[in-house]
């Protein structure tokens, strides 16, 4: 069974359709922008970053079996780098 070929000489003549500017029917139209507080609620921006560490393999592996430990239960690798670096620090 072969593909028919897309034929694409139909689009050359292709013009985006041109709106005419929204009419305003007594209403003043505001962007949610302009209200805050109105539509959609807003996120907050998520506090995370993301870096990369060149190790050796085995250093790799290491960390990841300490984010898989017996018994259980997974840490995330933000999470393990955290626990660590509290370790480290003497914050456990």
């Amino acid at each position: 069974m072969s593909r028919k070929g897309l034929d694409i000489g139909s689009l050359e003549d292709f013009e985006p359709r041109r709106d005419s500017a929204p009419q305003e029917h007594g209403r003043k139209h505001t962007s949610l922008a302009e209200k805050p507080g109105t539509g959609w609620s807003r996120r907050e921006a998520a506090q995370e970053g993301q870096f990369t560490i060149r190790a050796r393999l085995e250093t790799i592996e290491r960390f990841k079996q300490l984010c898989r430990p017996p018994g259980g239960g997974r840490f995330t690798y933000g999470e393990m780098l955290e626990i660590l670096m509290n370790k480290a620090e003497g914050q456990d």
